[in-house]
């Protein structure tokens, strides 16, 4: 094979250039198009997503958006407003309604949720203006405002309401709200989906609350008026138990709710609030006590109501959270909650609650109980009096289906400003007892024809009515005319016209915590049953009179009525006998009481110098003491009666072991009237052991001195937490209604006080 040499050329080679291939312009321009489309939808969705939402904003729903020049908006009568320095963040509103007409019809055309809403409407309540459904966007602000308009067909502004429709729980829920100029207006920290203005109407049947007291018994009577029976006599302890027992004598099987009201007192004048703050102060104590609380209410009953007096006020937030804790452990066992709360104060134009969040406790509660004070004229109507005034507020603050008005049924006793309720035959002691005055023979006896004034010998009196209202009095003056005392006497009619307070504000019943109190005047119960029966009172001015019977054995021989300061003056013309002088002061007829009445003798001149003694009528007893009559028979004394100490009288009587008949029957042939029984005080002891000696004494014609003493031995051991159970025990035997109470005598003798 040959072999080819390469010969290297000696030319230098010219460069190669390299050409691009040629491109058509199509994918150029598609390129550039692409990237184009793709920042636009980009950009797009940018604007379709927050915070822009071009989309909602131009197609979906057209929220009103609030800032602070434009921090309101509004459908119809409806107006969502917001404070101009928090309009919160990006919020708006977007308002819809239903109106009335087709709300009510139940038409499912707004929604489903029309129908459910429709049926389920808040009791004793009439809708007033279109369902309005609120919708929002963006950050909500702290507090907003809701204004509904008020229709000009709503002639009682007090009887509104705004409720708040929850589609998840399908519940109408209270909103608080007070009327101002021509809306209503609630201030809310969460706006409600759904919301409407609503007129409330009295219940057709008011409920009635009924306490009853560890010495008292429950009779059917009471039990029949009765929708709620809280039995008392449970306290709490520091380590939130509760000590104890319930009064007895109430139905488990009867138609009345039976819900123990726990209390800080036995007998209200001797409160213990040391025990309710020490509770309050301490988170593990009020779960306790909310769990003890629970644990009562779950044992056969159908729920519970606290009664916490005179808590101080910087205890608001932890009482608030105690009835949280009860009421959500209440509300897994379908077991009530009430609570009593002192009657608001208004201070320098605002309504102060102290310890007691109206507001905060009305969304836990079941009810809630003002208890109202003793002194009757604050319930004379006016826009700006106590009564009125106050409940106007509370409709505003809780919803009024769930207010009762705590009552006294008893009268009232008023020095200055001091008031305190007493029995009706006590308030009218004062006036005295029958005392006659006649020319009597020197046997003591009047002669037939005679002439006899009888007269009652306490203080003048003047009657009225407060401010031409049922609200009636009795003042006793002195010889000068002034006015020593007021007495506010407790006639049903007066308790009727404070009870129809309930009727103008649609509130939800009256409760009395002292209805089974000694001194309750005769026909209360009938006009509690006609409160409830809605059967109605005609009211009129009440004008007290002095009804003057002359009765023989035989029967009443003659009747008289007079005035309150005038004396009866007539003569007996009748057969030989003994006769009795009473009187009645009356008023209302179902409310009359019997004063104190005397007896006289009427005999003819004879040649017999002793005559023959007949049957003797009896004179009524006096509910107080009775002074001698001057001209009296055979007639044997009336019986000393509670509560008749009068200044001036001596009266004495002995130290007893025991009240039995042998010890009353030797103290009284020693002509003494007053019995004293030492009472000892251990731990844990209840203060209706001493009703017995107290109700003994009585029954027998006595008053009774209770000579309470403690325990040297237990003192010792239990130092102040003793002193405090003795004081809470010595209040409760004070409500008993001892005639009087040695504290503890001789506490300077080595065996009454521990060394």
């Amino acid at each position: 094979m040959t072999e080819q040499l390469v010969k290297e050329s000696t030319q230098p080679v010219k460069p190669i250039t390299q050409r691009p291939k040629k491109r058509g312009g199509l994918g150029c321009w598609i390129t550039g198009i692409t990237t184009l489309i793709v920042a636009a939808g980009l950009v797009a969705v940018g604007l379709l997503l927050p915070p822009f939402n071009l989309a909602s904003r131009f197609f979906g729903p057209q929220y009103a958006m609030l800032d602070s020049n434009n921090n309101a908006a509004g459908l119809n009568s409806l107006a969502v407003i917001a404070e101009p320095d928090d309009v919160g963040q990006e919020f708006g509103v977007l308002l819809s309604e239903v109106p009335m007409e087709q709300f009510a019809a139940g038409s499912s055309d707004a929604g489903a949720w029309v129908s459910m809403a429709a049926a389920t409407t808040p009791p004793n309540h009439a809708l007033q203006s279109s369902v309005y459904s609120i919708d929002t966007t963006g950050t909500a602000p702290e507090a907003i405002n809701l204004s509904i308009r008020i229709p000009s067909g709503v002639a009682n502004a007090d009887l509104l309401d705004l409720y708040a429709y929850d589609d998840q729980t399908d519940t109408w829920q209270f909103i608080p709200a007070r009327p101002l100029g021509d809306s209503m207006y609630a201030s809310v920290s969460e706006l409600p989906q759904r919301v409407a203005l609503f007129q409330a109407a009295p219940p057709s049947q008011p409920r009635v609350l009924v306490a009853v007291d560890v010495t008292q018994t429950l009779p059917d009577s009471v039990a029949s008026l009765a929708n709620i029976v809280a039995p008392g006599g449970l306290q709490p302890t520091l380590d939130g138990n509760l000590t104890g027992s319930l009064a007895p004598g109430f139905d488990l099987n009867a138609g009345y709710l039976v819900m123990p009201v726990i209390r800080n007192f036995i007998d209200p004048r001797a409160l213990d609030t040391q025990t309710v703050v020490g509770i309050l102060n301490n988170r593990a104590a009020i779960q306790a006590h909310a769990n003890a609380v629970a644990s009562l209410a779950a044992s056969s009953y159908d729920g519970v109501i606290i009664d916490y007096r005179d808590v101080p006020a910087e205890q608001r937030d932890n009482f608030t959270q105690f009835m949280r804790e009860l009421h959500n452990r209440l509300a897994n066992t379908g077991s009530q909650l009430g609570v009593i709360v002192p009657a608001a104060q208004n201070i320098d134009g605002a309504w102060e609650t102290g310890a007691y969040d109206w507001r905060a406790l009305g969304e836990v509660v079941d009810f809630m109980t003002i208890q109202f004070g003793p002194d009757p004229s604050a319930f004379v109507p006016g826009e700006t009096r106590f009564a009125d005034a106050l409940l106007r507020w509370a409709v505003g603050e809780v919803s009024r289906d769930k207010l009762l008005i705590g009552l006294s049924s008893l009268s009232t006793r008023q020095i200055g400003s001091d008031f305190t309720p007493i029995g009706y035959d006590e308030a009218l002691s004062a006036l005295g007892d029958v005392e006659i005055e006649t020319d009597v023979t020197d046997a003591g006896t009047v002669l037939p024809g005679t002439l006899i004034q009888a007269q009652l010998d306490g203080f003048e009196a003047a009657s009225g009515n407060e401010a031409d209202t049922p609200l009636a009095y009795i003042d006793y003056l002195d010889g000068s005319g002034a006015t020593v005392a007021r007495m506010w006497l407790g006639t049903p009619s007066s308790l009727r016209f404070r009870m129809d307070r309930t009727l103008q504000f649609a509130l939800s019943g009256v409760a009395f915590e002292d209805l089974l109190a000694n001194g309750v005047a005769r026909g209360i119960l009938d006009a509690i049953l006609n409160y409830k029966l809605s059967t109605p009172e005609t009211f009129g001015a009440t004008e007290f009179a002095l009804r003057w019977r002359i009765e023989s054995a035989d029967g009443t021989i003659g009747e008289v009525t007079t005035g309150l300061n005038e004396p009866l003056v007539a003569t007996i013309e009748a057969p030989d006998g003994n006769y009795a002088v009473n009187v009645d002061v009356v008023g209302e007829e179902r409310a009359s009481a019997a004063r104190g009445g005397a007896a006289v003798a009427v005999f003819a001149a004879t040649p017999t110098p002793t005559p023959t003694p007949t049957p003797t009528p009896t004179p009524t007893p006096a509910p107080t003491a009775t002074r001698a009559p001057q001209a009296v028979a055979a007639a044997p004394a009336a019986a000393p009666v509670a509560g008749s100490i009068v200044a001036g009288n001596f009266e004495y009587g002995g130290h007893v072991t025991n009240t039995n008949t042998g010890a009353a029957d030797a103290m009284r042939r020693a002509g003494m009237n007053w019995m004293k029984v030492q009472v000892r005080y251990t731990p844990g002891a209840s203060p209706g052991g001493a009703a017995e000696q107290i109700n003994a004494a009585h029954s027998r014609g006595f008053k009774i001195l209770l000579g309470v003493v403690g325990n040297p031995g237990d003192l010792a051991g239990g130092g102040a937490g003793y002193i405090q159970g003795f004081a809470s025990f010595l209040g409760g035997v004070a409500g008993l209604g001892p005639d009087a109470i040695e504290v503890w005598n001789e506490p300077n003798i080595d065996r009454e006080w521990p060394s």
